[in-house]
């Protein structure tokens, strides 16, 4: 996975678990289908002026956190069956309905640039500039008519200075592309190993539902968290205190207490036949319990 597919998995996550800034959710968007293609100068996302970006962001949370959960959810699991029955799939299925076809706005002229970045209020100053940017290296590269009539540029992009773009209803249908066209890439995988001895099931997605704290999470390594950074410590300790031997807890407070008694006094208390009945006990049963051997050899017992 590239790091720009990345970032756009980690930017649905943090959406979903309402985590998301509007401005992170909105630059998230425009990481997949591309800073040109969102500029408010173009009309593609003209409805974002209806109503603020909040309104939108807000709007289709529930939905996409639905989503996202159905398409990492367990084959044939309850959960499954219960985001599908609630709707998961109901709004995949509208809003893909939304998704136009192709078109081709063309790059604003140089001149023109700025004036463009005018009715592009609702992104961050750094986002605008990533725009000015590209729209000046795609001018740098790409061959055009100048108002003479006459061409000039390099002719490195086949499609001069057009961008093939989509129209878009509202901020979920670009969101529900995106998903597909991973949900194809997982496709073609899958169906070009279905019939392959060492083929190796992968997830759908890259992302998972921490058994946890029920969030959404996106691994930095795919395929070797089970739980999120913030339940990784409380989920090790539970496997622990799970395969623990027996009796290690109080084992393990009772010599705790020995080690920090005064080397005098515990000889004393070691010279006790019921403390030293207690102590071989302890030794015999806690031979598996790191914890416990630890103390033990730095009392050299």
């Amino acid at each position: 996975m590239d790091a720009r597919t990345k970032r756009i998995w980690t930017g649905l996550v943090s959406y979903a678990n309402g985590t998301a800034t509007d401005t992170e959710v909105w630059s998230t968007v425009a990481e997949f289908i591309g800073w040109i293609s969102v500029v408010d100068s173009y009309g593609i996302f003209g409805w974002v002026g209806d109503n603020s970006l909040s309104v939108h962001v807000a709007e289709h949370r529930t939905g996409v956190d639905a989503l996202l959960r159905f398409l990492c959810s367990a084959p044939k699991s309850a959960e499954r069956e219960s985001l599908r029955r609630q709707g998961a799939l109901t709004f995949l299925y509208e809003h893909g309905r939304h998704i136009q076809g192709l078109h081709f706005p063309e790059v604003p002229y140089q001149d023109g640039i700025g004036k463009s970045l005018k009715n592009a209020s609702d992104y961050p100053a750094v986002d605008l500039q990533l725009f000015e940017k590209q729209s000046r290296i795609m001018w740098d590269h790409a061959r055009y008519q100048l108002r003479t009539g006459t061409m000039a540029g390099k002719d490195l992009l086949p499609l001069g200075l057009k961008m093939p773009t989509r129209d878009y209803r509202d901020l979920a249908d670009p969101i529900c592309e995106f998903l597909m066209s991973e949900y194809q890439a997982y496709l073609n995988r899958f169906l070009s190993r279905a019939y392959s001895r060492h083929r190796k099931l992968e997830p759908v997605v890259p992302i998972f539902v921490c058994p946890g704290c029920n969030k959404l999470v996106m691994p930095e390594r795919i395929g070797r968290k089970k739980y999120c950074s913030d339940c990784t410590d409380a989920a090790r300790a539970e496997k622990y205190r799970h395969h623990a031997p027996a009796a290690e807890g109080r084992d393990y407070q009772w010599l705790y207490r020995l080690r920090h008694r005064e080397l005098g006094l515990r000889k004393t208390f070691l010279r006790n036949e019921k403390n030293q009945m207690r102590l071989k006990q302890i030794k015999s049963r806690q031979t598996k319990s790191s914890r416990c051997q630890r103390l033990i050899l730095d009392m050299k017992l």
